[in-house]
């Protein structure tokens, strides 16, 4: 039964019996680690203030193959991202990248870019005028690293180079406006001749699947050289959601959260 430490940042926490929890842990060296706290709800326990759901710190545990569940020796706080508590919208939001962590990455799989990814978006968080576009970046980052990258330069079920479509106004149908669509069944962007492949592929404009790829590559420090309209956020956040709803298999409680008390 080995001792290890890493690094790790709680992304869940829930309990059991009177005095205990399972902690879930997302880690460089292990990927996703549950590891249950003995004991953590007694005053006594020496736990029981650094095992907070967002927190970062570093993690002691006896690893035992085959286990789903780790015994947790220690977890020494490194940062409590108190910026991101002192904020409703912020601590909901950090709450739902963790819940995305969780719902995706897999146990034992090792990916330390997603950990610095999301160690870094909590730093961020604390202070970027644009929460919901740094949740985007976030997710279209996490999506790429996590091997679930949505096709955007090219047709996802052809191949082709992606061009816009012409569509008719709904407000003046002698006019068009040029729009691309995406499939969440299909993995991207359909092009003209592929569209009839999936009826519930929906539209976006030419503007937001720039900016998506803008996103996907921009530096989280620089994101306050980006602009975002009303309707960028709004065609991003439908790309980005549905995409993850569908990988996910499950509705995200935060994200719901999100839309009915942040968005309305």
């Amino acid at each position: 039964m080995p001792a290890q430490k890493t690094q790790a940042i709680v992304i869940r926490a829930f309990p059991l019996r009177e005095s205990h929890k399972i902690i879930t842990f997302y880690t460089p060296d292990f990927g996703k680690v549950k590891a249950v706290a003995y004991g953590v709800k007694s005053p006594k326990s020496k736990l029981s203030g650094s095992l907070e759901l967002l927190n970062h710190g570093m993690l002691l545990f006896n690893y035992r193959e085959n286990r789903d569940l780790q015994n947790l020796t220690s977890f020494e706080l490194i940062e409590g991202f108190d910026g991101i508590r002192t904020d409703f919208a912020r601590i909901t939001y950090g709450c739902y990248l963790a819940e995305l962590v969780d719902a995706i990455a897999s146990e034992g799989d090792a990916n330390p870019e997603i950990f610095e990814l999301l160690q870094n978006t909590y730093y961020f968080l604390a202070d970027t005028d644009d929460v919901p576009l740094l949740a985007r970046v976030f997710e279209i980052k996490f999506l790429d690293l996590a091997g679930y990258a949505p096709q955007l330069s090219q047709c996802a079920n052809c191949g082709s180079v992606m061009a816009a479509s012409p569509i008719k106004n709904t407000q003046n149908a002698s006019t068009t406006t040029p729009m691309m669509f995406f499939s969440v069944r299909h993995g991207g962007l359909l092009c003209a001749d592929c569209q009839h492949r999936d009826t519930s592929a929906f539209s976006i404009t030419p503007g937001s699947c720039e900016l998506l790829k803008t996103l996907r590559k921009s530096e989280l420090g620089k994101l306050s050289r980006i602009r975002a309209s009303t309707r960028n956020h709004r065609e991003l956040k439908l790309v980005l959601s549905s995409f993850i709803q569908y990988h996910t298999e499950r509705n995200l409680k935060s994200l719901k959260f999100i839309e009915s008390v942040l968005e309305v």
